[in-house]
């Protein structure tokens, strides 16, 4: 080989280095916005999820006293019960818990 083939080759290698490094920024670009959207959707998930326990288990308790006339117990009962089951799934939802395949053989072993 002569040098005019090096320098070419050279050349050659610093352009295939400038396209990977401008592919690799515009991946991570794209990737960042991929994770924004990402994180928006999993907060409104979060957020309807837990409105939807504490709707869910007010209505409930709301049925429930008006079949027994039992006015304020069922309705305090399961509206509670609503508030803790949101609060549950919000924690569930932003830790990821349960949506990996074998989560439930994980907590059967004790594993976290």
């Amino acid at each position: 080989m002569s040098d005019n083939d090096h320098d070419r080759l050279k050349r050659l290698s610093d352009q295939i280095d400038q396209i990977r490094e401008k592919e690799a920024a515009e991946h991570d670009k794209s990737s960042e916005k991929l994770n924004e959207a990402s994180n928006m959707s999993l907060g409104a998930r979060a957020g309807a999820e837990l409105v939807t326990c504490i709707l869910a288990g007010g209505f409930i308790g709301w049925l429930l006293d008006g079949q027994f006339g039992t006015k304020p117990l069922f309705l305090i009962v399961f509206l509670l019960t609503g508030i803790c089951t949101g609060f549950y799934e919000v924690y569930r939802i932003t830790n990821n818990m349960g949506q990996a395949v074998g989560y439930a053989g994980q907590k059967k072993r004790g594993k976290s």
